[in-house]
């Protein structure tokens, strides 16, 4: 790492480094920092030197730790209690989750068929690293859609506004507005069979909470979280139900406008932000509502620091919330999502275009 101070920086260096915007701010230059071709390779392979650090550092054991309920459960040192095994039963079953966060199991979906074969002789990280379009509502609570102004930098950080859509991994294919660019051309002719898809994030730790606020459920107290890429879900709860019902109550509606005599995330659902390409193995799983919860109960398994506890667990200093139930979590803070415009030009209009579906 001695080499970072061998490199002769360019006397502009610092101001371009502090200039938010990237390569569209200097003529579309993705290497606006002129550097010999010598100091080029040394920064290249401090760069690469950075990565593997961030890599050791991330499978190491204070980030992956693999010292859950369910680790222990499969070394054979703890038993998981008779709702955290129904829990377990219906994940890789009737509630096809680890079809997509995968547990080292068949998925058994028939009724009382069992799994004959063995685990799987790895650390399961409940996650096929694949991609899905869960067919998430556009939340109007996201930050993002109120950056339509410059900063002090001149900087703004969405002129769209309300006429951004997400396109996830479409976006990235168009290397479209907000998007790193994408480094092979021949992958473009693919953005619309994925638009509105994002990778399936792990299951692992999406319990975890502070000691002070034992759970992420109302009616606490509890640690608040934001689930899914949007921060939509307040709890898993919720997160569960929308699995199961998302196309039982759906509604030709934004968040925040759900008809009189109906409860947004209990029996509505918004309509997509992206109605192309979603996931259609989930949305009407036929759970019960205690089937969802036994679900949530093995959800918590799945958190580090049971066989060894965190030494630092306990630092948390902020505030635990309460009341309310996990149903309606954070419905108390929906705001009406306001009239939309179409879906911009710099997003929408990018060949090759978002279809079948017009995206709203």
């Amino acid at each position: 790492m001695g080499d970072s101070f061998d490199i002769t920086f360019p006397p502009n260096t610092e101001n371009i480094c502090a200039t938010p915007g990237g390569a569209a701010r200097f003529g579309t230059s993705i290497t606006p920092i002129g550097l010999s071709p010598a100091d080029r390779t040394k920064a290249n392979n401090i760069y690469d030197h950075w990565g593997q650090s961030i890599s050791f550092f991330e499978r190491s054991p204070e980030i992956s730790a693999f010292s859950s309920k369910f680790d222990a459960f499969l070394a054979g040192t703890y038993t998981l209690t008779a709702d955290e095994m129904a829990g377990y039963d219906l994940f890789k079953g009737k509630g096809n989750c680890n079809s997509c966060h995968l547990d080292g199991r068949s998925t058994t979906l028939r009724p009382n068929q069992h799994d004959t074969g063995d685990e799987a002789l790895v650390r399961p990280v409940f996650t096929c690293f694949g991609y899905a379009n869960e067919g998430l509502p556009l939340n109007p609570r996201n930050a993002f859609y109120y950056q339509t102004t410059p900063d002090s930098f001149g900087f703004t950080g969405n002129p769209l506004g309300f006429g951004y859509r997400d396109l996830g991994l479409g976006t990235f294919l168009r290397s479209g507005f907000g998007s790193a660019d994408n480094p092979n051309s021949q992958w473009v002719q693919f953005a619309p069979t994925v638009d509105g898809q994002f990778q399936v994030s792990s299951a692992r730790n999406v319990a975890m909470t502070p000691p002070q606020c034992p759970t992420t459920e109302a009616p606490g107290p509890y640690f608040q979280k934001e689930f899914f890429h949007n921060g939509y879900m307040k709890s898993l709860k919720q997160l569960v139900h929308f699995y199961n019902m998302r196309d039982v109550f759906p509604f030709n509606v934004t968040s925040g406008h759900c008809p009189a005599g109906t409860t947004e995330k209990v029996d509505c659902w918004p309509r997509p932000e992206v109605p192309n390409n979603i996931d259609m193995t989930t949305g009407n799983l036929g759970l019960k509502d205690r089937e969802e919860n036994l679900i949530v109960t093995f959800l918590q398994t799945l958190t580090d620091g049971f066989t060894t506890p965190y030494p630092n667990i306990g630092t948390f200093t902020g505030q635990c919330m309460t009341g309310g139930t996990a149903a309606t979590q954070g419905n108390a803070f929906l705001i009406p999502t306001p009239p939309l415009p179409p879906c911009a030009s710099a997003i929408c209009g990018v060949p090759p275009l978002p279809g079948p579906l017009p995206i709203p």
